[in-house]
């Protein structure tokens, strides 16, 4: 279904806000523009967002999930709110023919839509890109998936370029069912969790030491870490809980996380 209008501006802020990241502490020495992103979805609001500033665009999914009529909707929310938006569009929005809209993607948005595309390995030239992000796909995927995708993002990001990612640690069946907290799904073993963790919502329940565990393993240096804290409330639900014996290892404020922020520079 198409995205509320909030919904809508909030993802527009999310990009806007990974464009902020690049500004601030990108250390490139051309003027290259080149923007890349793994996990783009269905209406593709966050690339056309960066696309509007200024950038060439490649985003990639594992499987082909745009739907033309979501993208289309995007590209009128991009219209209808334009005063409401971070920055300024400066080129005339043009809809596309549901039957060729990757082609008008590429044509009037420097957007190159590929899918399926392996974001473990891509094909794309070393040093090629400029600035990539992600925003809540990291926790969709599983963590050896996650070990090689951020190797293939090293190889693909020019020198002095960022990667900018967002990721949610709450349980995200929770949006759906509000009897169960934002850290039910810790309760499980891994045994346990196989039966309400479908491909088509996988969720790998990773903690934010584990995402830095991973980092650590590349060559990508941390530059900036914003961890989204629980409230008190939040500490309560999960003091209740009996979580399972897998996550007993970790510390409390670890699994207490929400979400977080991080930007890697190569």
């Amino acid at each position: 279904m198409p995205p509320s209008n909030k919904k809508f501006l909030h993802k527009v802020n999310t990009a806007y806000n990974h464009y902020q990241k690049f500004q601030k502490y990108n250390q490139l020495k051309t003027n290259n523009h080149k923007y890349y992103e793994f996990g783009a979805g269905w209406n593709l609001t966050i690339p056309l967002a960066i696309s509007h500033l200024s950038f060439e665009v490649s985003c990639v999914d594992i499987k082909k999930l745009i739907i033309p009529e979501l993208v289309n909707d995007t590209l009128k929310k991009f219209q209808l709110n334009k005063n409401e938006l971070p920055f300024s569009i400066n080129k005339e929005i043009k809809l596309g023919d549901n039957n060729k809209i990757i082609k008008t993607l590429a044509d009037d948005y420097q957007l190159d839509y590929f899918a399926p595309k392996d974001a473990r390995n891509t094909g794309f030239d070393e040093n090629y890109f400029d600035f990539m992000s992600s925003s809540v796909t990291l926790e969709h995927i599983p963590k050896e998936d996650i070990r090689l995708i951020l190797k293939e993002c090293y190889r693909i990001l020019n020198k002095g370029g960022i990667l900018s990612v967002t990721i949610d640690y709450q349980d995200h069946w929770s949006y759906f069912d509000k009897t169960i907290s934002i850290y039910n799904y810790l309760k499980y073993s891994d045994r346990a969790w196989k039966k309400y963790n479908p491909s088509l919502h996988y969720q790998n329940r990773l903690r934010h030491s584990d995402y830095l565990e991973l980092i650590s393993e590349t060559d990508f240096s941390i530059v900036e870490e914003v961890r989204r804290q629980p409230t008190e409330a939040d500490k309560n639900v999960l003091k209740s809980l009996k979580i399972s014996e897998k996550y007993q290892k970790y510390d409390f404020d670890d699994l207490a996380i929400r979400g977080c922020e991080i930007v890697l520079m190569k």
